[in-house]
């Protein structure tokens, strides 16, 4: 072959290698030994911006920064000297001025005896924006923006491996009955005051990722200078001071209460285990009424402990029905001897721990979703027994949760119908604090079982939210002293003129008044003379079990008959 014919053959090869180069859809660049740019392809200069014979003219110390220089002349020394390939990723500035992630690998090749190295880049900006978004939203609650669970662990545990960490306090905040307001407005109100609550929480968080949601209605905020207990405390009524302004919310203005529950660090203190004690302050600050809060200590973690250990065992004990059972409390006429009423009370008797006082295990019921299954147990069980004396009233204590569980008033006179017995002969017992959660759709179950003729007595009278609008609004049937003012009555002035002001208003408005506690025949004779005509109490009977209720409730109806 002649020198014209090689002549043609290498044009010919530069032709195809320029329309091999110009067709992949990578931006290609070849660099020589003196770092020269000695092609590239349009795919480069569609990304990098220019056409190719300004990179081919162009020196590199004109567009790369001196330390982009520097590593650009390194990373292709390495090449050359080794002949491995090489990977890396960088960011480099498109045509239109926007930042670009690029995986860059690099291949040493010849070339008529020249070596040069071969760069393919790779756009890996959409990768690494949806890797970014994914990162995001694993770590951020997406109805307030605030970090979720996981991104404030990431913060504390930042905090906590710190070289030399200040004292961390982590604060848990649960929004008080959330579940209620949201049932009763729905999700669109109930979305509102969280964000509401998520914009004033980070407006006290000292950086933004200090303030996380980290469950439906529990949120948290991370106080990374907290050295004692007075300053946790000082924090916690920050917390607190945030609803003490409604929240707007398309249903109008709402007021939310809170439970704050406190944790802080000392040196080698895990973020699981600081977690853990903040989980058990809240626990405690959510058995309280709503805006208090607690602080973590040792004595705490234990009574949690056994409080939890006391809800499982609870559970336990419905699901098996052999442990639990109901006493009966008779209550006396004037006479003194005709039963007119029994109270049903439930005793539990634990496998370890003995018989457990229901003052210990109802609030752990209450708190943890057990009294509506336990109050339908004890009113099943007290109405197989109590159908059998249809003129003795029963009566059942109803809890501010069972009033508002729905349908409530069906499972009731479910109940009664199954065991036979009519509901003239049922009475519920409601604390005067139980009216707070009376609400419409509450009057309206307990309309329906008023007029299937059951009774509603208010328990405990005169010892927390008196109010005549209370014996008004939901037509109640009796009152109920309570104790503390019938054991008072020999010793105070007060106690008697309460007594006698509740007996006065039972006359005046036709409705029946207990008096509960009585223990001797003074208190009787008392009660007696101030116009009351039943009693409840050790003077008459302890509370029974069924068997020996059945046995003293026989024995007075005959005595009765007789």
């Amino acid at each position: 072959m002649g020198q014209h014919d090689q002549g043609n053959a290498t044009a010919a090869r530069d032709t195809c290698f320029r329309t091999m180069l110009e067709a992949l859809p990578s931006p290609v660049l070849v660099i020589d030994r003196s770092d020269r740019i000695v092609d590239v392809n349009a795919a480069f200069c569609a990304l990098c911006g220019n056409d190719r014979d300004y990179w081919l003219s162009t020196p590199n110390e004109s567009y790369l920064s001196p330390e982009q220089l520097a590593r650009f002349t390194a990373e292709h020394a390495q090449v050359f000297a080794t002949g491995e390939d090489l990977e890396t990723e960088e960011v480099v500035v498109g045509h239109d001025g926007t930042l670009r992630s690029v995986v860059t690998r690099r291949r040493r090749i010849e070339c008529e005896g020249e070596p040069l190295v071969l760069t393919v880049l790779t756009d890996v900006t959409a990768l690494r924006d949806a890797e970014t978004r994914a990162r995001y939203l694993a770590q951020h609650d997406p109805l307030t923006t605030l970090p979720n669970r996981t991104g404030l662990n990431e913060q504390l545990g930042a905090l906590l491996a710190s070289p030399s960490p200040s004292p961390v306090a982590l604060l848990l905040i649960d929004l008080y009955q959330f579940k209620d307001i949201n049932d009763a407005f729905g999700d669109c109100v109930g979305d509102a005051l969280l964000r509401g609550f998520a914009y004033r929480l980070a407006g006290i968080a000292r950086e933004p990722d200090r303030a996380a949601r980290t469950g439906g209605d529990t949120f948290a905020l991370l106080i990374d200078d907290c050295p004692d207990a007075a300053a946790a405390a000082d924090a916690c009524r920050q917390a607190l001071a945030l609803a003490e302004a409604p929240f707007a919310s398309p249903a109008g203005a709402v007021t939310l209460g809170l439970s704050v529950g406190c944790a802080w660090a000392e040196p080698g203190v895990t973020a699981a285990e600081l977690h853990r004690r903040a989980e058990f302050a809240l626990y405690e600050a959510k058995q309280q009424p709503a805006n208090a809060f607690c602080l973590f200590d040792a004595a705490l973690a234990e009574e949690v402990h056994t409080r939890r250990t006391l809800k499982a065992d609870l559970r336990a004990a419905l699901a098996a029905g052999d442990q639990l059972d109901v006493h009966y409390q008779p209550v006396i006429d004037a006479s003194g001897t005709r039963v007119v009423g029994v109270e049903a009370l439930v005793r539990w008797h634990h496998p370890t721990r003995g018989l457990i006082p229901p003052a210990s295990f109802i609030p752990i019921a209450e708190a943890n979703g057990l009294i509506v299954p336990l109050g339908e147990w004890v009113l099943d069980r007290a109405a197989a027994m109590m159908a059998r004396f249809p003129d003795i009233a029963l009566a059942v204590n109803l809890s501010p949760i069972q009033l508002r569980s729905p349908d409530i008033d069906t499972h009731i006179l479910a109940i009664l119908t199954r065991h036979g017995m009519h509901p003239r002969q049922l009475q519920l017992e409601v604390t005067e604090s139980a009216m707070l959660a009376v609400d419409a759709l509450v009057e309206t179950r307990l309309a329906r079982l008023r007029a299937a003729g059951v009774q509603l007595v208010l328990d405990d009278f005169g010892t927390g939210y008196s109010s005549l609008a209370h014996l008004h609004k939901l037509a109640i049937d009796r009152v109920k002293i309570d104790q503390s003012f019938v054991r008072e009555l020999g010793s105070s002035q007060d106690a008697r003129a309460i007594i006698q002001a509740v007996l006065g208003i039972g006359q005046s408005l036709g409705i029946g008044v207990t008096a509960e506690g009585v223990e001797d025949e003074t208190q009787q004779l008392f009660l007696r003379a101030f116009g009351c005509h039943e009693f409840q109490g050790y003077l008459f009977s302890r509370p029974l079990a069924a068997r020996d209720a059945v046995t003293f409730l026989e024995a007075r109806t005959e005595r009765a008959a007789a």
